[in-house]
């Protein structure tokens, strides 16, 4: 059985168990059916290769920024990285995703609903985002990458944190759209978590610092 044939085991088994550890197998048969190695991707995306080798065996959840370097890195759209039975956008097709039925992702700072999965190559990627809080005193990480981003929220509220303007509080009904090559974070100042209608815009060209 060759390592691809055994991921494709291994998958099958933790999809159908429905389990999120499936995530990493999955970015590893798309490396493995690229004959690429994990050193080769970190060149690619920016990231190291320790850090790919954790992602692949689940022990750390990528942020949304680094979603994008192992999609740039792999060459392939970030629908991929969750649905690899997904399709490129066509004239006159459509997608639909029932409430709750999303591809979910969680990270330390964020939890993501990704939305119309089963299309690759999307001009814009929509999210359904639970926005977490974090500890008193303690600045959040800001990511960067290009593209631009739009911002509902739908419950809650929240800051949004940039490394250009002073941060901005929003409430439930309001928006933001901003320049994701500038640093930015939002966090949950609600009691619960806030969620918002996260958009964003598509990247075609390579991922850089």
């Amino acid at each position: 059985m060759t390592a691809v044939e055994r991921v494709n085991k291994q998958l099958a088994i933790r999809e159908s168990g429905k389990m999120d550890s499936s995530f990493g197998l999955r970015l590893r048969r798309l490396r493995l059916g690229q004959a690429l190695t994990m050193q080769q991707v970190a060149e690619r995306s920016g990231l190291a290769a320790s850090t790919i080798s954790k992602v692949e065996n689940n022990q750390i959840s990528p942020s949304y920024e680094n979603l994008l370097r192992l999609a740039d890195g792999l060459g392939v759209d970030v629908a991929e990285l969750f649905n690899q039975q997904s399709n490129a956008m066509a004239w006159g097709r459509r997608s639909v995703t029932r409430r709750g039925e999303g591809v979910k992702h969680d990270s330390p700072q964020y939890d993501y609903e990704m939305l119309c999965a089963d299309l690759s190559k999307k001009h814009f990627i929509p999210l359904i985002t639970v926005i977490k809080g974090r500890p008193t005193g303690t600045p959040p990480e800001l990511l960067r990458h290009p593209g631009e981003e739009f911002v509902y929220v739908l419950s809650g509220s929240v800051d949004v944190y940039t490394d250009q303007y002073k941060p901005l509080s929003l409430k439930s009904g309001d928006s933001c759209y901003f320049d994701s090559n500038m640093g930015h974070a939002l966090v949950s100042t609600s009691e619960e978590e806030a969620q918002v209608i996260w958009v964003c815009s598509r990247v075609t060209a390579p991922l850089s610092e």
